[in-house]
């Protein structure tokens, strides 16, 4: 992850980022979060399953779980380890395990969902959200540089092994992986310029073009020009005098591990 992400990695919270997992939760849970990143909604779980609960975090990402661990404040029940699901190794362990806007960034999901299903103990549950970036829609639309660096965006991440379209994906990869009772729910993340929070959830595509943008460029997915021309074009739709509408295209996925067939 970029320098910067946590900007608005911390905006999160349990109940306004991942609704379907806040109503799955209950005291004394054991929880996995995978890609927790700072720890926002990692916080939020481990309040939900209170000191009977336990709670782990996971990311790759050193400096951020410095934030998170700094945040924890007073909670025994939670704890952060700097690794990924595949190498965790964990069998059997948990209650609940989660990834929130991660699935999206790998180049293989199936084994990463895999790698959760078998840290789930028998009869728990595996929970995703993710986006569907291809059904981003902007009203009024966004000038034309802020859509040349998203279709850039798009191309970059395909190129890449990512799956733009792994919402729409998810239930037929739970299917898959073995996992019984799919639920698919709906958390579309919309935000009107009426909104108390709309200049902080606006900025969303203005911060991905100012740290995700620069990998871009350097990787030759567009140029600097481009790039800085784009973020221009999204801070000026978001300060617009119009009323505006940002929806993104967002599921949460549910389903638990069944019993190992009698043989």
């Amino acid at each position: 992850m970029p320098e910067g992400t946590e900007q608005f990695l911390e905006l999160r919270t349990l109940h306004s980022s991942h609704r379907r997992l806040a109503e799955l939760l209950r005291p004394g849970m054991r929880v996995l979060d995978i890609g927790c990143g700072s720890g926002a909604i990692t916080r939020g779980i481990a309040e939900a399953v209170g000191p009977d609960g336990a709670v782990l975090g996971i990311d790759p990402h050193a400096g951020l779980l410095a934030r998170a661990k700094a945040a924890a404040g007073d909670m025994p029940q939670l704890d952060y380890r700097c690794t990924t699901i595949g190498d965790l190794g964990t069998q059997d362990r948990f209650d609940l395990v989660t990834a929130s806007r991660v699935l999206q960034w790998l180049a293989d999901p199936d084994e990463a969902l895999q790698d959760m299903v078998r840290a789930t103990k028998v009869g728990g549950l595996v929970v995703v959200l993710d986006y569907d970036h291809t059904r981003i829609a902007w009203k009024p639309d966004v000038p034309a540089d802020a859509h040349h660096f998203y279709d850039a965006f798009l191309r970059w991440r395909e190129e890449a092994g990512m799956d733009n379209r792994i919402a729409e994906h998810l239930p037929g990869m739970f299917a898959e992986a073995g996992l019984v009772d799919v639920e698919v729910s709906p958390q579309p993340e919309v935000t009107h310029s009426a909104d108390p929070d709309f200049a902080e959830a606006a900025a969303l595509w203005e911060q991905v073009v100012a740290t995700r943008g620069h990998q871009l460029v350097g990787d030759g997915a567009l140029s600097e020009r481009t790039r800085a021309a784009a973020e221009r074009a999204f801070a000026e739709w978001a300060a617009g005098p119009a009323p505006r509408r940002q929806a993104m295209h967002l599921v949460a996925v549910s389903g638990r591990r069944p019993p190992a067939p009698r043989t």
